[in-house]
């Protein structure tokens, strides 16, 4: 009987998922200065909130529903042999929202945005970019592996066994996601309790 951890093969290197993920932010940093695109939540991700509208537990259930729905969506595509383009995707996605979140603070404001982006964009960016790039590198490897099953390469027992692994490590995630949500929801409050815009 083959164990579980026949699924920890080596995986490509979290830095490289990071570095996509970049590319997304410097996308996102290009298209900042279309109004109508960093307005848009579906775009910025709720990276960008307005102080004035948003409370610290809408805040918390908007960024925590965005990130359920990425890591799902990494689950997913990581049970399709072709999942790996869709999960590229999703690291270019999050890089957007950062990147023109981030942009669009420091256009219509200038450098009075430089603490409002530190705290209420930075932390939560560092932190969500790894939850996606741990998401998309199971992704990638899942599929990966149901792909050269297809093609006689794979052990069905390893793709099968490690199943419950899969699940457990996106429980995970979607655990932390949940973690990094309240977190940031009550960094949000701090910052706004103290005149902070």
């Amino acid at each position: 009987m083959k164990k579980i951890s026949t699924l920890s093969e080596k995986r490509t290197s979290l830095t490289v998922y990071l570095m996509v993920i970049a590319v997304g932010i410097v996308t996102g940093a290009f298209l900042a200065k279309s109004p109508s695109l960093a307005g848009s939540c579906l775009v910025n991700q709720f990276f960008l909130v307005d102080t004035q509208e948003v409370s610290a537990v809408s805040l918390i259930v908007r960024t925590f529903s965005v990130s359920l729905l990425v890591v799902s969506a990494a689950f997913f595509f990581g049970a399709s042999a072709v999942g790996q383009p869709f999960g590229i995707f999703l690291l270019i996605y999050r890089g957007t929202g950062i990147g023109i979140s981030a942009s669009a603070m420091y256009i219509y404001c200038g450098t009075a945005a430089i603490l409002p982006v530190a705290v209420t964009i930075l932390p939560k960016a560092i932190a969500f970019s790894v939850i996606t790039a741990l998401a998309v590198r199971e992704n990638v490897h899942n599929s990966c592996l149901i792909f050269s099953h297809c093609f006689g390469r794979g052990e069905h027992e390893t793709v099968k066994g490690g199943f419950k692994l899969i699940l457990v490590k996106y429980a995970v995630l979607i655990i932390l996601s949940l973690i990094i949500s309240f977190a940031d929801g009550g960094l949000y409050f701090l910052y706004t309790s103290v005149g902070g815009n």
